[in-house]
């Protein structure tokens, strides 16, 4: 550990929640939710910090959505057999995760290093972020995500409402509640004149 660096000396780190997104959309895949408490002296006053793992739509993954963590591992390591090793890398980044949460750190460090050597993904990184906050590596952890995250957080947003359906369709919907809260019921059935400047497709 550097000197001077920052770490979670009395961390109690655990699995917060494993079943968190549905996966019924299937450009959707499902996230694991750590926590980790900083107990500062009385752990009454714990801090509880909630970071979020990144997991590639894989064979495998659909086990940890039912808590079967080292059955999806099992499936992925097995895919590792399959596959040449300039494919693999999505793979290790979500056997990073998985390790992550089976708290099989040794292992985590060497599939988050594998990922990252054989394809940078935001995936890849962001895990070894968290695998450094579980570590007490803080300064890393804020380096990795700060290498994916987006530098402008207001056009990244308006670039996925363009792009992803479900968020087209709640900006419809916050524009659909503004209308209907201007005009009384009486006049929520009217026909609406609508003028289209542009039509983009969207990816069902």
């Amino acid at each position: 550990m550097t000197r001077g660096r920052p770490t979670l000396k009395n961390c109690n780190f655990a699995v917060l929640e494993k079943n968190v997104m549905r996966r019924s959309p299937p450009q959707i895949t499902p996230a694991l939710i750590i926590a980790a408490a900083l107990v500062l002296g009385n752990p009454s006053f714990a801090d509880v910090f909630h970071f979020q793992l990144a997991l590639v739509d894989l064979p495998g993954v659909e086990d940890f959505e039912s808590s079967n963590v080292q059955a999806g591992i099992d499936v992925l390591e097995e895919q590792l057999e399959h596959v040449e090793k300039a494919s693999s890398g999505r793979i290790w980044a979500t056997l990073c995760a998985a390790y992550i949460v089976n708290d099989s750190l040794d292992q985590a460090e060497r599939a988050c290093t594998n990922a990252i050597e054989i394809e940078p993904t935001y995936s890849a990184y962001n895990n070894r972020g968290v695998l450094r906050v579980r570590t007490g590596d803080l300064i890393g952890a804020r380096e990795d995500f700060g290498r994916v995250r987006p530098l402008d957080m207001d056009a990244y947003m308006d670039e996925l409402k363009r792009t992803s359906p479900r968020l087209v369709a709640a900006s419809n919907f916050d524009m659909i509640n503004q209308m209907l809260a201007k005009h009384g019921p009486a006049e929520s059935n009217d026909p609406v004149a609508l003028s289209t400047a542009a039509i983009e497709d969207l990816n069902n």
